[in-house]
């Protein structure tokens, strides 16, 4: 079990990888990565690792706002209270998740 399920684009790999980093150097277990072991699937590791989880970061870029998973993702974690959106790029949220406060990591390395 990790205490945070962090969702992202593919797309934004390197900056997903700075966040777990900061977040594990923090002493915090992060699952960020599709590794998907023999024998499962990967919508069965995905909510496997949703439903453990304690917190759900979501990276909101341009990429990641128009992500089927990224947005189920984000409501899994919006609807259990645990969601904690992050700006990685200058966007506008999908609609559902434009109320909730995000965390500014545009200037992020």
């Amino acid at each position: 079990m990790s205490d945070i399920f962090i969702s992202y684009a593919r797309a934004d790999r390197p900056r997903a990888a700075a966040v777990a980093k900061a977040l594990e150097d923090h002493g915090w277990s992060v699952w960020w990565d599709w590794k998907i072991p023999a024998g499962k699937t990967f919508r069965q590791v995905i909510q496997e690792q949703l439903d453990e989880a304690r917190c759900v970061i979501v990276l909101w870029s341009v990429k990641s706002v128009t992500r089927t998973w990224v947005i189920e993702e984000a409501a899994d974690g919006a609807q259990r209270g645990i969601l904690v959106p992050a700006f990685i790029e200058n966007v506008r949220p999908p609609l559902g998740f434009r109320e909730i406060q995000a965390a500014d990591l545009l200037n992020l390395a």
